[in-house]
């Protein structure tokens, strides 16, 4: 791991690649003016081989899978402490199917989500191996952004973590607790306006409470569902079937819930969620620096050739073309 506050080279101390005199002269700039920022010519595309992506999707997996087990345990902790509770209160109205039950699991599913996402930081930093970033180029992007937006940014939420990809995200269900972290690749990359507009973006999920929106949806699509189950009469059909059956049918159940929630509800939710977030960032940096910085991170990550049309509504993101498209519609 790195010492923390480790300061990474502005764009001007880096050796500059023919043709590139000019960009790196408008990124000497001490302060951030605008969306006026030279454009790239040089083609420094992350390339990766099949085992380094195999390693980056397997760090992101692992994160997502600590954080549902961390959530799945306090879920049946809170399950079985709240039951016992209830049993003991009002004995019988914990029967499966019943208005208490349902109420039970919508609790314990709330109380088990926000343990999963109040931990996703910690689990990124663990990871990826995170630490504080003390960038001069972020510390000036970070007092353009509080002139602008008026939000209280705190510096010591700004972590740079490993990762072979540019990429940035915000981690943590409220406001106060959340994490911005922006991996090293972005940085040694992307110049000082670029990396401003990646903040805004970044800032504008937060603004806009999309970590706790994401968090509702979770609650009100498991209430839809137990009360689809409970109106179905599910819990007293299934009890007839042998245990072994029993526990199959309830996994495929769970399993077809998971699907639907993600394919019908999260990802578009997530890609309208990013539409929302670049809109509201191109307002902030302008939005010529905004799309150049679209393009350059798609650029870098070597995504410009766009996905199938069919993957493309699979994916957590919209194409580069379709966000382009929508921050060119903002005139």
């Amino acid at each position: 791991m790195q010492n923390a506050g480790q300061d990474y080279p502005k764009e001007d101390e880096r050796p500059p690649a023919d043709g590139r005199d000019q960009a790196h002269k408008a990124d000497r700039a001490d302060e951030v003016d605008g969306p006026q920022q030279a454009d790239r010519v040089v083609d420094d595309t992350i390339r990766l081989n099949w085992r380094e992506k195999l390693v980056e999707g397997g760090l992101t997996m692992v994160m997502a899978m600590a954080g549902t087990l961390i959530g799945m345990l306090v879920f049946f902790a809170a399950i079985i402490a709240l039951r016992s509770t209830l049993e003991e209160w009002a004995p019988g109205s914990t029967e499966a199917g019943s208005i208490p039950f349902i109420i039970l699991i919508v609790v314990a599913v709330a109380i088990g989500n926000v343990c999963s996402f109040s931990c996703a930081p910690y689990i990124i930093r663990l990871l990826y191996r995170g630490n504080e970033l003390q960038d001069q180029r972020m510390g000036r992007a970070v007092k353009h952004l509080i002139s602008v937006t008026g939000m209280d940014i705190r510096a010591d939420k700004i972590y740079a973590i490993n990762s072979k990809t540019a990429n940035a995200v915000v981690s943590g269900l409220f406001r106060k607790a959340q994490c911005i972290f922006f991996t090293k690749r972005l940085l040694e990359r992307m110049s000082q306006g670029e990396i401003m507009a990646a903040l805004a973006h970044e800032l504008a999920h937060a603004r806009h409470r999309h970590m706790p929106m994401i968090f509702l949806v979770l609650l009100i699509w498991t209430l839809v569902f137990q009360v689809f189950l409970s109106l179905i009469d599910y819990y007293a059909y299934f009890d007839s079937l042998e245990e072994p059956w029993k526990m199959g049918v309830y996994l495929g159940i769970n399993l077809a819930n998971l699907y639907l929630l993600m394919f019908l509800v999260l990802f578009p939710l997530s890609r309208r969620n990013e539409y929302q977030a670049d809109a509201t960032a191109a307002l902030w940096v302008g939005t010529g620096l905004y799309k150049q910085t679209l393009y350059r991170l798609y650029q870098i990550n070597d995504q410009l050739k766009p996905p199938r049309k069919f993957l493309a509504k699979l994916g957590t993101h919209p194409t580069l073309q379709e966000r382009l498209e929508r921050v060119g519609s903002l005139g």
